[in-house]
């Protein structure tokens, strides 16, 4: 599936007219244990899981089909048996996988028994920013000045292969540079960075091209000179370079037929909305967010489930006094739940 950027379309356009199937769920349980801000969910068959990197750095894990928050026995500190900095984490099956890239740590807890309990830690060979889990072991995003930006590591945290040469497209590293998509049975595990115009497949130990990024009828041109200081220096000049063209791409979900894709050319920003029959191109500015009525311009989407789209809403957040705030879903959901902190908001791309 190529992403096609579609042309742009003009005029000031509410959220609420381009999604379909919009649902709003409390999230329930312990305050200290609901998370107000996210950066990226996941599923299984019994769990959902919540990830905040940047707020609160912390995990939160809920029962999947009541909301319910479930307690993870998880450590903040420096200490043997604590965790770091939680940089990241990948649900696989019963198995969530925690990311201490500080400590070059993944920390597994086997939620099989119906409670979490922490495995034994799995050390890693090089230190990493973001990381999937593959049929193989993990593939990671590099950091601490490696030479190369993408690794794959055996089950054990052991090197097996490097790839793409960590360059100043790196400096900026997308919220999740990583996907999972399923595709009939099978789970794809789907890598992207900011300025690379292409999707690739990493789930089978090497990657592969999966898809590239079209704008205008032409495929976006990957990016030649790299060589680039990695300092703001550097970066400037590495833009100026693709100002003309899109670029600085953050693949915000990416479900089966369809995708949301949020890019810059020449310093503006575009949002793309694009399902199997018809896609649609938006200047931030054109938005006008009546889904979850807070200061962002889109709702901050934090992942998929099967071919809904899914963002946090923190009630704190809202903005009550929007005057098309009356007789949404969101006011529904307030009312029916006075008291609920935060909810997740899902959504399909509407089919015109």
């Amino acid at each position: 599936m190529d992403i096609i950027i579609p042309p742009e379309s003009l005029g000031k356009t509410g959220l609420s007219s381009l999604v379909d199937n919009i649902k709003i769920s409390p999230l329930r349980g312990d305050p200290n244990l609901l998370p107000l801000e996210a950066d990226r969910v996941d599923f299984s068959k019994q769990l959902m899981v919540i990830g905040d990197f940047t707020f609160s750095q912390n995990v939160y894990a809920f029962e999947n089909t009541s909301g319910k928050a479930i307690n993870i026995p998880l450590k903040k500190g420096d200490g043997p048996n604590e965790i770091h900095a939680i940089n990241d984490f990948w649900l696989d099956s019963t198995i969530l996988y925690v990311l201490d890239g500080v400590k070059r740590n993944i920390v597994p807890f086997d939620y099989s028994t119906g409670s979490f309990k922490q495995l034994e830690k799995i050390k890693l060979e090089l230190p990493l920013r973001r990381f999937a889990k593959t049929k193989s072991g993990f593939v990671g995003l590099t950091g601490g000045g490696q030479d190369s930006a993408l690794v794959f590591l055996d089950q054990f945290g052991n090197l097996i292969s490097s790839h793409l040469p960590n360059s100043i497209e790196f400096l900026l590293v997308p919220t999740n540079p990583f996907h999972k998509m399923m595709k009939g049975n099978e789970t794809l595990v789907l890598f992207h960075s900011s300025f690379n115009p292409e999707i690739i497949r990493v789930d089978n130990g090497k990657p592969e091209l999966y898809s590239t990024i079209s704008y205008e009828g032409k495929k976006v041109k990957k990016p030649q000179n790299i060589n680039f200081k990695k300092n703001q220096e550097g970066f400037n000049q590495f833009r100026e370079t693709l100002i003309n063209q899109p670029s600085l791409f953050n693949l915000m979900g990416f479900a089966p037929e369809q995708f949301i894709l949020l890019f810059f050319i020449q310093d503006s920003a575009r949002l793309v909305l694009s399902n199997s029959v018809k896609g649609n191109t938006f200047r931030i500015e054109n938005l006008i967010n009546d889904l979850s009525f807070d200061q962002q311009p889109f709702p901050k989407i934090i992942g998929t489930n099967g071919p809904r789209f899914l963002a946090l809403i923190a009630s704190d957040q809202i903005n009550k006094e929007d005057l098309n705030f009356p007789g949404s879903e969101l006011e529904k959901a307030l009312k029916a739940y006075p008291d609920t902190p935060v909810f997740l908001l899902e959504f399909e791309l509407k089919t015109f």
